[in-house]
């Protein structure tokens, strides 16, 4: 068998029609495929590589890192000093309030632990999301996610979503006493790169202070 063959029966597909692009080196904003064709990627591996594939500095720093140590234990048990002096430049690119950082692997385990967090801190369980959004495919995630095309293979979902529309001075007013939170996107990306109004959402913010909300940006 080649390894497009064993791909297809070995490794789980995301979709029902994966690109399989057999990729044997990227270099910048290049992939190459093993029959040395080049494909200019658009999306670096979902903004992963955001800076392009394989850049020398990054490169340099994984290398040095990987001399000293890789992994030793769960995130937030040792002093790990890439961690802590990454959290610290984080931290000071935001307000005096936002001082604290939790690391995941992913965009959907951020949400995961946002929700998560939400529920602990205010003792609610109602959570906000919007229509057409799209937040991830873990079980929480797909929850929130506004699209019945990502989500309707995998109900019963987590209760108590309530999803309104983007964009909606009107529909502040549902926002509660009894909501969590609100986890909105800053663009709406998957519905069509749809852009927040002006004012809607330091409205949504205003909302959220004011019934003691978390406010969440995926």
């Amino acid at each position: 068998m080649n390894l497009r063959q064993l791909f297809l029966q070995h490794v789980a597909q995301t979709s029902i029609g994966p690109l399989a692009l057999e990729i044997v080196q990227a270099e910048g904003c290049e992939l190459t495929d093993v029959s040395g064709k080049k494909y200019i990627d658009l999306i670096g591996g979902i903004s992963v590589a955001n800076i392009g594939h394989r850049h020398p500095k990054v490169v340099e720093a994984v290398k040095k890192q990987v001399d000293e140590y890789m992994h030793v234990m769960v995130y937030g048990e040792f002093i790990q000093s890439p961690q802590v002096r990454y959290a610290k430049l984080l931290t000071e690119h935001l307000p005096v309030t936002l001082n604290s950082v939790y690391f995941t692997n992913s965009g959907a385990e951020a949400v995961e632990g946002a929700m998560k967090l939400a529920k602990r801190v205010t003792g609610r369980t109602e959570i906000v999301a919007y229509k057409n959004s799209y937040h991830g495919s873990t079980q929480g995630a797909l929850s929130v996610i506004g699209s019945e095309y990502w989500r309707n293979a995998f109900r019963p979902l987590l209760p108590g979503v309530q999803h309104l529309n983007y964009n909606s001075f009107e529909d502040l007013e549902l926002i509660t006493e009894q909501t969590a939170c609100v986890i909105a996107e800053t663009v709406q990306a998957e519905a069509g790169i749809i852009v927040p109004e002006n004012g809607w959402l330091k409205a949504l913010q205003a909302r959220c202070k004011a019934e003691g909300t978390l406010f969440v940006l995926d």
